[in-house]
């Protein structure tokens, strides 16, 4: 037997055995239901469910049914169900949509103000669709009609209950989102965005010729972060376009003191990610850098990756064009781990490719990889392209690069990032000796997140 359906008309009374538990179809195998999972919820903290609804006994059967498991207030009027919300919380609550004096509609708007947290499952005993999209429109959940079974209530319960945990855990992202882009946006005012330096070698020579930029986070609670911390949040919350500036202006300004201590050879290479080139002001941004640093664009170095071109390659395309125009090189980061189509790459305005490090790291020990490093080596120079190889670490590989007449190359073998004096240093003793034996130390060591000079590895 089912809860019976209310005609249009509201009957106020109906005789107590259409009501009664024993006679309801559904409370068997709520009972087995209950019964199993009765144990593990009482060792949590119950959730709390209000029922509203002006007919006595409805609300009686469903306090009694969903006790089992819920902590549930039953009323009987929309003014005791605000004035219940005016005191506790409640996780879920049903109301019957269309009470006398303030209707469960009508009292959306309330439960908003007084309960935003809170899911709404609406009552009615009406089966008209009308209802359904009305109560929907309010901003209920989820909406059932009398007559209804207990164990489709459960269902319903535990599929608003289930909502209300997703949102819940939304909320948290959400308020977590936007409490770290306070702290991007703190950091920002703080200048507490530092850039390292990783230099960059010309492979036949060994002559340090620049370095690549990289960004740090010096947070004063968590230490020193790497890019990976923070970069992926930047990006989606678009602070990416005033830190990529700061480090843009940073980079190109230590390049110009280099060339007052008489490096006047020395270039540095920035990563600038897709929300930067898509910037409409981006052309001026650079421009008006290379003019306040008083550096020629020649020496400055914009670097882009494959995946990030691809989100809007025209845009990308063309920013990248009147770059060149300006006389700032370009160089395709990652290179070989994203599109890296021959058409694609004979359409990019580039003047040089870096070959990811992961074919550079076994290129030594794998015939596979030797083979791809060599083809794309041959391909870039057939082009006319430079090509960076990132990821150097032992000296077998730099021998094996320099064969293929590999251009340039980076990684822990020449130097880990360090900050721009350890950068001065090095590449001054360089300077002074043109074909320096690296051996296994790195010419630039790890600098702490103290500050201080620990042993390189």
């Amino acid at each position: 037997m089912m809860l019976r359906q209310d005609s249009p008309v509201r009957e106020t009374s109906l005789p107590a055995q259409v009501y009664s538990l024993t006679g309801l179809t559904g409370t068997h195998i709520a009972a087995d239901f209950f019964t199993e999972r009765k144990a593990a919820a009482m060792k949590e903290q119950k959730i709390r469910l209000l029922i509203v609804d002006d007919d006595r006994e409805i609300g009686s059967i469903l306090h009694d049914f969903l006790s089992k498991l819920y902590e549930c207030t039953a009323v009987n009027s929309a003014a005791d169900a605000l004035a219940a919300l005016a005191g506790e919380s409640f996780d879920l609550i049903m109301s019957d949509i269309s009470m006398p004096q303030m209707s469960g509609l009508e009292m959306m708007p309330h439960i908003v103000t007084l309960a935003p947290e809170s899911v709404v499952v609406m009552i009615s005993g009406q089966r008209m669709i009308e209802s359904a999209i009305a109560a929907m429109r309010a901003g209920a959940f989820d909406y059932i009609t009398k007559p209804f079974e207990l164990a489709q209530v459960d269902a319903v319960v535990r599929r608003a209950l289930d909502h209300r945990e997703q949102l819940a855990g939304l909320r948290s992202r959400v308020t977590r989102r936007d409490a770290e882009k306070q702290r991007l946006l703190h950091a920002l005012d703080n200048h507490d965005f530092v850039v390292y330096y990783q230099p960059q070698v010309e492979i036949q020579s060994r002559k340090i010729i620049g370095a690549e930029a990289l960004v740090r986070w010096e947070d004063r609670e968590r230490g020193m972060l790497l890019p990976a911390d923070f970069i992926p949040l930047a990006e989606d919350t678009g602070l990416i376009v005033p830190i990529g500036a700061s480090v843009l202006r940073t980079a190109c300004e230590q390049a110009r003191q280099w060339h007052d201590l008489g490096l006047a050879d020395f270039c540095v290479a920035v990563n600038v990610s897709p929300k930067q080139l898509q910037e409409e002001n981006f052309l001026k941004t650079v421009a008006q850098i290379l003019d306040d640093a008083g550096l020629g664009p020649e020496f400055l170095e914009i670097e882009v990756t494959e995946t990030s071109l691809m989100q809007n390659p025209e845009v990308g395309i063309k920013t990248l064009t009147r770059l060149r125009e300006m006389g700032v090189k370009i160089a395709i980061d990652d290179f070989g781990t994203g599109y890296s189509s021959l058409g694609y790459l004979k359409r990019l305005p580039i003047d040089s490719v870096k070959l990811d490090a992961s074919f550079v790291k076994d290129a030594t020990s794998d015939p596979d990889d030797a083979a791809l490093v060599m083809a794309i080596i041959t391909l870039a120079h057939n082009l006319r392209l430079k090509v960076i190889a990132e990821g150097i670490e032992t000296e077998d590989q730099l021998a094996f690069l320099r064969l293929l007449r590999c251009d340039r190359g980076q990684g822990y073998f020449f130097g880990r990032p360090a900050m721009s004096d350890e950068m001065t240093s090095a590449h001054s003793k360089n300077h002074h000796k043109r074909d320096v034996d690296f051996g296994n130390k790195p010419v630039v060591k790890e600098i702490s997140a103290a500050g201080n000079l620990t042993r390189a590895a």
